[in-house]
């Protein structure tokens, strides 16, 4: 019987941390989630996930789009859960069509600008993914630099820095050490 009870209460404590997170995240504005609201989360991050067939480990990205949208003037007590879960599914739908490197947060962000494009309608589920994408400045910034073959870093302070091949001028070959060529020898 114990066996059968410790997913419940696990599922239980992911709900409860998942509550108190998006209602830290949330009273930047004065708004917050019920518990009921938080199994309403969880329950469409669970058929989202399975839907996109996916896992998902730490929090869940309802968190993430909470921190997003907390400021959006959009945002109301009485709508604030079914907008997060509506753009929890959007996230997820975008997560799995989007590549690894595209972080949660462009993400969340892309999804705040559809929200206050459609003047409060979570109306991300409408868009393709690049219409709804072009929300987030750094993934249309990432976006521009890849057509313009350019490679971009961005440090953990959020400066970006930016390879031009078209500006390298050093195009000298290096030969390996005493002279040996770089690929002689390399199975000894």
């Amino acid at each position: 019987m114990d066996a059968l009870m410790e997913p419940l209460a696990l599922r239980r404590a992911l709900e409860q941390t998942t509550l108190s997170k998006i209602n830290e995240r949330l009273a930047v504005s004065g708004l917050s989630i019920t518990s009921v609201d938080a199994q309403l989360l969880a329950e469409r991050r669970a058929a989202s996930l399975a839907d996109t067939e996916r896992v998902e480990f730490g929090a869940p990205a309802a968190v993430t789009i909470a921190e997003a949208i907390a400021t959006s003037p959009y945002l109301t007590q009485d709508d604030v859960a079914s907008v997060l879960a509506d753009l929890s599914d959007s996230f997820y739908m975008l997560r799995d069509e989007l590549p690894a490197r595209v972080p949660d947060t462009e993400i969340a962000e892309a999804l705040r600008g559809c929200l206050d494009a459609w003047s409060g309608a979570a109306g991300a589920t409408t868009l393709t993914t690049e219409e709804v994408m072009a929300f987030s400045q750094a993934y249309m910034q990432a976006a521009e630099a890849e057509r313009d073959e350019a490679y971009r870093i961005v440090d953990d302070k959020g400066r970006t820095y930016v390879f031009d091949p078209a500006e390298w001028d050093y195009d000298e070959r290096s030969d390996g050490w005493d002279g040996e060529r770089w690929a002689d020898d390399w199975r000894d």
